[in-house]
C-alpha cells in the first residue's frame, strides 16, 4: 500500500481530526487508524471507500496514484447527470456554457 499511511495522516491533519475522531466517523477503532498511519495494517475495501468519501478524494489518490478531485458541486453534477442520455448530456453542457456566457456579460449571478 506504500503511500497510503502518510496520505491518510496528511488528510486527517488537514481536516483537523484526531485519530479518535476519525475512527468515530468511520466506525472503526482508534487503534486501526493508528496502525493504518504507521503502515502496519491496510483497510478493507469498504473502509477504504469510506475514507475516500469522508475526505472527498478517490481511491486512486489514497493509493498514491495520480487523480483528479472534484469540488462538491462538480461531484453532485456528475452524480445527477450520469444516467442521462448522451443527447441530454450535450444539452446540459450547452446550458452550462450559456450560463457562463451570461455571467461573463454581467447578466447572470
Amino acid at each position: 500500500m506504500g503511500q497510503f499511511a502518510s496520505i491518510l495522516k496528511q488528510l486527517r491533519l488537514q481536516k483537523g481530526l484526531t485519530q479518535p475522531q476519525l475512527a468515530e466517523r468511520l466506525g472503526i477503532s482508534r487503534s486501526a487508524i493508528s496502525m493504518y498511519e504507521r503502515g502496519e495494517r491496510e483497510p478493507d475495501t469498504t473502509t477504504m471507500e469510506a475514507i475516500a468519501a469522508l475526505f472527498g478524494v478517490d481511491m486512486n489518490y489514497l493509493y498514491g496514484m495520480p487523480t483528479v478531485t472534484f469540488d462538491d458541486f462538480t461531484y453532485a453534477l456528475h452524480n445527477e447527470s450520469k444516467d442521462l442520455t448522451e443527447e441530454n448530456k450535450q444539452k446540459l453542457l450547452e446550458m452550462a456554457r450559456l450560463f457562463k456566457l451570461a455571467q461573463q456579460h454581467g447578466s447572470g449571478n
